[in-house]
């Protein structure tokens, strides 16, 4: 057996087995024979017993270790009660791990990088063998990236759907539904379409694997591949989860055309604590003989990864150009120049650069429709080379109508979003952006001064920010210059800053990564005088004090961050909910006699909890 899907099935089930069998002392071993052993050292009587572990059925058997007669449970399926849309989901997040299994697994995914990607990959061929996924279809566009990668891939739909074809997007994470992960000619699934595949998949993997099913990430990738394949969709793009190398969307061998956002810090503990081991981790999307496009904006240390790993793979690199070289056929402006797209936010301008040379590749590469008919007969696009990637914005000006539409009609909720719900919050206005690193922070607090100094605000205005973190980030990191704005009067002082507890639909012990950040930052106050020729976390190096106090929740340790930041001179307080930290925005309107800005952002997850209490009255889930 595979040594890391033994250590992995183990990982699964040893919590839930001690659960009922709790020794005062244990050790795990695994012997040569694919057995685990576990060692109870009991009032200095030694005990050591076999714990014999079957793959087919993921369960453990003992023989009445520590006198008791409780047998450890196999462990379990949800069961399900009907074949519902409802009970879909909540088989779905059944699959979700816990938080022990996921740290254990980081570590090994990290350690161990080689033998990991192997693994995986082989494992997700196994599931699609399973789905009957056809894994050498080529019209696939894959991208990859720390910020805008998602914004990239909408834009990227939006504008071949412009041009007549059928699309399938599958995004991660989801603001309100799971169904908005996949997406058909830009519509996410229905209830209906969504239940009738799950069950078809779930049926499926457990038939082959029993008990073994893959994770929930996993689960809905391969769903979304289904999907696409039997509904016969003309052209898929995927957003990778996490890095690119060992992501569960890099399965293709043979994408037509990868891309690669703008990098950044997130989730350095899997893909690293340097900018160049992160972007490795990226570069790991580029397959041979296949185009790959990144944006110019991209640090000298992560360009020179990708540069290297390009040429490596034989996979060939181009710098997409900034979207103001481009002309359009368009008479509706001076200049003939995209001066403002559907998303907002000037940072968008560049995913769409980055989306617009995706799809110019994908329609010179696609079998669907006659090129020249594509590119209405002009020979400009004929000099593009598809196996050197030789993209010059002269073989695609003036840019098509459908670039145009596309860009124009982009939607995507929850990045850069204004939204006005006069009927239920009469002069509220709610600016929801879902950054969550310490680049995107500054993206999104550029988005916001435009917002606050434009002419049309009032001096009267009250801003709020309802602000909250999620997956252990260092809210210090991105809080920082948001305070230093208003300490700078680049912003307004907002009345009132409120970090509302967020409940995710997984176990997460929230006190694990309070400890996580503190222990971090005192080690990195520890050694930093140390010189490093490579970029450092940004997280370490806006350290949160080491005289903050462990709180005794997260929102706590959140708003002795903001105190400490502000020196207590901006208003912090904690919320019970996100519902609760909209009413105190509400009641600081005085019943909408005032006008109110508030600012959400963080994290994807709160972002989709607010809509989700805006959108109260519709339909969404």
């Amino acid at each position: 057996m595979n040594k890391i899907l033994l250590k992995r099935q183990i990982l699964y089930n040893i919590s839930k087995y001690f659960k009922n069998n709790k020794p005062n002392t244990t050790t795990i071993t695994i012997n040569k024979s694919n057995q685990f052993i576990y060692n109870n050292y009991n009032n200095n009587n030694f005990n050591h017993k076999k714990l014999n572990f079957t793959t087919i059925t993921n369960t453990i058997t003992n023989n009445n270790i520590n006198n008791n007669n409780n047998k450890p449970k196999p462990n379990m399926l949800y069961s399900p009660k009907d074949r519902s849309y409802e009970e879909a989901v909540n088989a779905l997040l059944s699959l979700q791990s816990n938080q022990s299994v996921i740290v254990s697994w980081t570590k090994e995914r990290r350690d161990n990088k080689e033998e990991c990607t192997k693994f995986l990959m082989e494992e997700m061929r196994n599931y699609c063998k399973t789905l009957g996924i056809d894994l050498s279809r080529e019209s696939i566009i894959h991208v990859a990236g720390t910020k805008g990668k998602g914004s990239t891939c909408a834009i990227t739909e939006s504008i071949i759907r412009e041009q007549g074809f059928s699309t399938g997007l599958f995004t991660s994470p989801h603001l309100i539904s799971p169904r908005e992960r996949i997406r058909i000619n830009g519509e996410m699934i229905s209830k209906e379409m969504f239940s009738n595949y799950f069950w078809q998949c779930w049926d499926l993997l457990i038939n082959d694997y029993q008990t073994q099913l893959p994770n929930f990430f996993r689960f809905l990738t391969l769903m979304a591949l289904k999907i696409f394949q039997d509904e016969k969709i003309q052209c898929t793009i995927l957003e990778v989860g996490i890095g690119g190398r060992m992501d569960s969307t890099n399965i293709f061998p043979k994408p037509m055309v990868t891309g690669i956002s703008a990098l950044g810090y997130d989730h350095q503990n899997l893909l690293g604590n340097t900018l160049a081991e992160i972007a490795l981790e990226k570069a790991g999307i580029m397959k041979v003989g296949i185009p790959v496009f990144t944006v110019s904006s991209q640090l000298p240390e992560a360009m020179d990864v990708l540069v290297d790993h390009s040429n490596k793979t034989k996979s060939p690199l181009s710098i997409v150009p900034s979207i103001d070289q481009y002309t359009t056929s368009s008479d509706n402006n001076n200049n003939n120049k995209i001066e403002s797209i559907g998303l907002k936010g000037n940072h968008q301008l560049e995913n769409a650069s980055l989306a617009i040379a995706l799809a110019n590749c994908w329609f010179k590469k696609q079998t669907f429709k006659d090129v020249n008919e594509i590119f209405n007969c002009s020979e400009n696009h004929k000099q593009y080379n598809y196996e050197t990637n030789n993209y010059n914005v002269t073989q695609f000006t003036p840019l098509l109508k459908s670039i145009e539409l596309g860009l124009k009609n982009c939607e995507w909720a929850g990045r850069a979003q204004h939204f006005t719900n006069p009927s239920h919050f009469p002069n509220m206005d709610f600016y929801l952006d879902g950054a969550h690193t310490v680049e995107s922070s500054i993206v999104m607090l550029n988005w916001w001064k435009s917002i606050v100094n434009s002419n049309d605000n009032a001096n009267d205005t009250v801003h709020i920010l309802i602000f909250n973190s999620t997956g252990g980030r260092n809210p210090t990191s991105f809080l920082t210059p948001i305070i230093q704005s208003i300490d700078n009067k680049e912003i307004p002082i907002f009345n009132k800053s409120i970090i509302p507890n967020i409940i995710i639909e997984k176990p997460i012990d929230k006190k694990y990564y309070i400890k996580e950040i503190i222990q971090s930052n005192q080690s990195s106050s520890s050694s930093s005088t140390t010189t490093t020729t490579t970029t450092t976390i940004p997280d370490n190096a806006a350290a949160t004090p080491t005289e903050i106090k462990e709180p005794s929740t997260w929102e706590d340790f959140v708003v002795q961050c903001y105190d400490k930041i502000s020196n207590k001179s901006h208003p912090c307080i904690p919320a019970d909910s996100i519902e609760s930290s909209i009413e105190i925005a509400r009641e600081l309107s005085e019943n909408g006699t005032k006008n109110v800005k508030v600012l959400i952002t963080g994290s994807l997850y709160l972002v989709g909890g607010v809509l989700k209490v805006l959108l109260k009255e519709k339909s969404f889930n």
